[in-house]
This record gives structure tokens, C-alpha cells and sequence, in this order.
């Protein structure tokens, strides 16, 4: 196996899992993919969404995502400083996966998703479990990141990941890898 694709099955596939779990909320709906990177993860949600919009702070990423994706609905692309501020628009979606950490106020970036979605509108996220990486700004267990969430909008569903998938009772015994969670706009 080559070299770039022998980490595989565990960096990439437990993102793709989130991705294919968010696409549950994105049916018929505005969604906006906060820290998309490369893009792959709104390429997929396209499949469902009507409208797509990839938030990223650097704007190279979005040229790749426009590069090498196919996007199955209508799509904006832009550049945002989440530590600064937000994108102008509103959402009924907006899927936060590895980004909360990456941000020195966290509080900062849950409030202005909440302020941009609609009412009854719902956040995906995920955050590694104090995972430290030189990325990585804020650590979080599991009642950091509830209190972190739930200050803005109403936790709906929390679950685990770990290297069986996402589930509220891990399989594997050991703490989660990532703290995975659906929160509404009330």
C-alpha cells in the first residue's frame, strides 16, 4: 500500500462516517460546512441539501474543493475568520466537524452559528476528546463540550466514536475518540 494511503482506514474513515451521519439532517435543506477544508464532506452532503455553502479560513481550500468535487446542489464559497467573525446568511444546517477545537473561543463561534441558523435549525459537530495536536486550541471532554453547546442551543442527541463508529455506548471500552452531537436552535 502506498505510502499516502496507509493511514486510510483510520484518519479518513471515521470522517466519512460523520459526514454520512450528517447527511440525515441535510435533506432539502440550506447547510453550511464550517471548516470544509477540502471539501469532500460537502460534496457528499450535496447529495441531499438544496443549497450549500463551504465556510473555510483559508481560501485555497476552497479553490481544491472546487477543483476536485462535484457538487449535486447549489453551492457558495467563503473565506471566513471564525475567530473574528462569521459568514453573512442563514441556515437551517450547519455542520461544525474538527473545527470547535481549532478556535481560541469556542463560545465565540457556537454563538454565531446559533445567531445563523433558523429556528428549529440544527448543529452537527464532533471534537476529538482531548486530542492534543498542534491545531488544536481548546481540549475537550464530554462536559466541556456539553456545557460549551449547550449555552446557545439544545443538545439532541450525543454520541461516541471510536473505532467502531458512533454509538452512544462504545463498543471498545475505551474512552471516546470523538465527541459527536446534534444541538437545535429552539
Amino acid at each position: 500500500m502506498s505510502k499516502r494511503f496507509s493511514r486510510l482506514p483510520t484518519s479518513f474513515t471515521p470522517h466519512l462516517e460523520r459526514y454520512v451521519f450528517a447527511c440525515h439532517y441535510c435533506r432539502r435543506k440550506r447547510v453550511l460546512d464550517v471548516g470544509c477544508k477540502d471539501g469532500y464532506g460537502s460534496a457528499i452532503m450535496s447529495l441531499f441539501a438544496n443549497h450549500i455553502t463551504l465556510a473555510d479560513i483559508e481560501k485555497r481550500w476552497l479553490a481544491i474543493a472546487e477543483l476536485n468535487n462535484t457538487f449535486l446542489c447549489g453551492v457558495d464559497m467563503v473565506v471566513s475568520d471564525f475567530e473574528k467573525g462569521f459568514p453573512a446568511g442563514t441556515w437551517d444546517v450547519a455542520v461544525a466537524f474538527e473545527i470547535i477545537e481549532h478556535v481560541e473561543n469556542p463560545d465565540f463561534l457556537i454563538k454565531n452559528i446559533a445567531e445563523h441558523l433558523e429556528k428549529g435549525g440544527v448543529l452537527v459537530f464532533s471534537v476529538p476528546h482531548m486530542k492534543e495536536s498542534p491545531g488544536h486550541k481548546v481540549l475537550f471532554d464530554e462536559k466541556k463540550i456539553r456545557d460549551v453547546i449547550s449555552k446557545y442551543l439544545e443538545i439532541k442527541e450525543f454520541y461516541k466514536q471510536d473505532s467502531y463508529g458512533i454509538s452512544k455506548k462504545p463498543m471498545s471500552g475505551y474512552p471516546a475518540i470523538t465527541y459527536v452531537g446534534v444541538a437545535q436552535k429552539i
